[in-house]
């Protein structure tokens, strides 16, 4: 099982950011300037957790916070499936 605090330690790594950094407030855009590292951020993040999102789950996904919301939600769906 994993956590919030996984997901942050994954996106801290990815993006040589501070965890510190990694608030659950934080928009992504503040994080990441260039939209293909988001896009390639977000693909190795569901590859690391075996969790598959599609572009209608990301609509709403603003923040650090709702990002590691969501990948928690759909890896204890999948695990529950």
């Amino acid at each position: 099982m994993f956590d919030k605090d996984d997901v942050k330690e994954k996106i801290s790594s990815f993006l040589k950011q501070p965890l510190t950094r990694l608030q659950d407030d934080v928009l992504l855009t503040n994080l990441v300037v260039e939209s293909f590292i988001l896009v390639e951020m977000i693909i190795e993040l569901q590859d690391e957790f075996g969790v598959g999102l599609v572009q209608e789950d990301m609509r709403h996904v603003k923040t650090v916070g709702q990002l590691t919301d969501l990948l928690v939600s759909r890896k204890a769906a999948a695990t529950h499936a």
